[in-house]
């Protein structure tokens, strides 16, 4: 099973997001118990977090660390010009959701996991929740 994580799902996990990080600290627990997924984030995603969780921080060494801990489970997908260019060229009124959209497509994920699904109301790829994602995992 291939499985896309949303960026948010990373910060969550990252910037202890009182609101979400129980539920995304489960979803991270099957990285180890679950060695029939492999787990993705984009190449966009690995900038963005890195941005953000600096900022939070201001430690760039600290999350520098995180991301490479992070990368020694979760892998990174691509993003190259035939990606960039589907999501020009889509109907989505966010640039940065297609190009997650488009990457996730690209590794053939079977999930997109992801708090803010309604963001991705017209992809190609099952787009669900972490609680949502944990369920299916867990049968």
């Amino acid at each position: 099973m291939t499985v896309f994580l949303d960026s948010n799902i990373i910060l969550d996990i990252f910037l202890k997001n009182k609101d979400f990080y129980a539920e995304n600290q489960e979803l991270f627990k099957l990285l180890d118990t679950h060695h029939n997924i492999d787990y993705f984030v984009s190449a966009a995603s690995a900038t963005d977090i890195f941005y953000i969780a600096s900022k939070h921080l201001k430690d760039k060494e600290k999350t520098k660390e995180y991301l490479k801990s992070l990368f020694e489970i979760v892998s990174i997908a691509g993003i190259d010009e035939a990606c960039i260019k589907n999501a020009l060229n889509s109907s989505w009124s966010d640039f940065e959701d297609s190009v997650q959209h488009e990457s996730a497509l690209q590794i053939g994920a079977d999930f997109l996991v992801t708090r803010n699904v309604n963001d991705f109301k017209t992809a190609f790829v099952e787009v669900i929740t972490p609680s949502e994602f944990l369920k299916k995992v867990s049968r």
